[in-house]
């Protein structure tokens, strides 16, 4: 059976303009001892990591330190006790890219690593405040840009769980988490606009709550991520950021090793990466320019 697998790409931003090359460099200078988040049950890391032509590739991976789960027999069933020397753990690894020229990271998805918990690593490591913003396709995008007053940000989240769905994001919707659970909600809608016609929402603070929930758009618990405002002629538009998302896909053979090959997963990063450049280097320039024309047009 062919197994695919699927990357987002993000932008890594901060407001004081610091560098992510010079943060993956403070981060990877950090003993690999001491190069981690750790949580007491499980801890976060980046290893295996080469830099060459300007790319970074490596793995960011979750270890799990306690609950570890059993093995099992496939023959009689039977669950036996996982050996391992405290200082083993579970490792679940995924792999990542940095290229430096286009300033994009790729994360391979999983359920275990986020792009947040690589952000908190290079923020740890080098003192800085980095966010990675999403990637979207071109015409979400461009429409998203096109848009100056922002003037109505929703949300919809439909679960038993919605209390602890609000409470898992890196992002200050989680305040709403203790009311919702007492509620016993299990449909929350967040529906923020602004009355006078001069106001308009902060794009920084919607972009931020985006970054939050990228990780979850394909979730169907998430029922709808919009955002709607004026562009400079004074014209409505909605940017639905569910079906905006740009991704990445890699398949690997059937061939593949049981065990996860770690220069199987560098490589497949590297591979989709390479499929996606063409589009990538286009929209960021045009982006580029843009960002220049409206500067020196201000």
């Amino acid at each position: 059976m062919t197994t695919r697998l699927n990357y987002d790409f993000f932008i890594p931003s901060t407001v004081n303009g610091a560098d992510f090359s010079a943060g993956l460099t403070k981060l990877f200078d950090t003993p690999m001892d001491q190069r981690r988040v750790d949580y007491g049950a499980f801890y976060f890391d980046v290893s295996d990591a080469e830099a060459r032509n300007g790319q970074t590739v490596g793995l960011v991976s979750r270890h799990r330190m306690r609950n570890l789960p059993p093995t099992g027999d496939s023959q009689t069933g039977s669950l036996d006790r996982l050996t391992l020397s405290d200082h083993q753990s579970v490792a679940e690894p995924c792999a990542f890219l940095y290229d430096s020229e286009l300033n994009i990271v790729v994360l391979q998805r999983s359920p275990h690593v986020s792009h947040a918990a690589f952000a908190r690593l290079v923020n740890w490591a080098a003192d800085t405040a980095f966010i990675f913003l999403p990637v979207l396709n071109e015409d979400a995008m461009t429409r998203l840009e096109k848009l100056r007053k922002l003037r109505r940000f929703v949300l919809t989240v439909a679960s038993p769980q919605a209390a602890e769905y609000l409470d898992g994001l890196e992002s200050s919707l989680k305040g709403l988490a203790p009311f919702v659970r007492e509620l016993a909600g299990s449909r929350v809608r967040i529906d923020v606009g602004v009355l006078p016609k001069s106001q308009y929402l902060s794009k920084d603070a919607i972009l931020h709550a985006i970054g939050a929930l990228f990780d979850r758009l394909d979730d169907e618990r998430l029922e709808k991520l919009e955002v709607d405002g004026e562009d400079e002629e004074g014209n409505n538009h909605i940017v639905d950021f569910i079906d905006g998302q740009f991704r990445g896909h890699e398949a690997l053979a059937e061939t593949a090793p049981r065990h996860t090959d770690i220069g199987l997963l560098k490589d497949a990063i590297r591979k989709a990466f390479e499929n996606s450049h063409i589009y990538l280097s286009t929209h960021l320039r045009a982006r580029a320019a843009q960002a220049q024309q409206v500067a020196v047009a201000g």
